[in-house]
């Protein structure tokens, strides 16, 4: 079902279409709202150019924190698979040397 989501930012009305993923576009403009209004608050003397560019780079710098974590986070996991994966493959060995020992 696709419907229309109406957002004012910095004084402008702007419409935004929600497909089938309308959770995540509510809750990318509840984001960009949210960054735009603490930065109107620390900076009151900024034009909506310089609020709206603040806030895309600080949604930015998230986004690129966020990814770090992310490939950081996949690498440890893949490293542990491989790990388990030796470990797992130690004890077989070492079990089937315990059976063999028991006939």
């Amino acid at each position: 079902m696709n419907s229309t989501r109406e957002f004012t930012l910095l004084g402008q009305k702007i419409v935004v279409k929600e497909g089938s993923e309308s959770e995540l576009a509510s809750f990318a403009m509840d984001l960009v709202e949210e960054h735009v209004e603490v930065i109107k608050k620390k900076h009151p003397l900024l034009g909506p150019n310089q609020i709206s560019v603040l806030a895309l780079m600080e949604i930015a710098g998230e986004l690129v924190r966020d990814r770090k974590l992310i490939d950081q986070y996949r690498e440890e996991l893949s490293r542990k698979c491989v790990e388990l994966k030796e470990e797992i493959s130690r004890l077989s060995i070492l079990e089937k040397q315990f059976q063999r020992e028991m006939v």
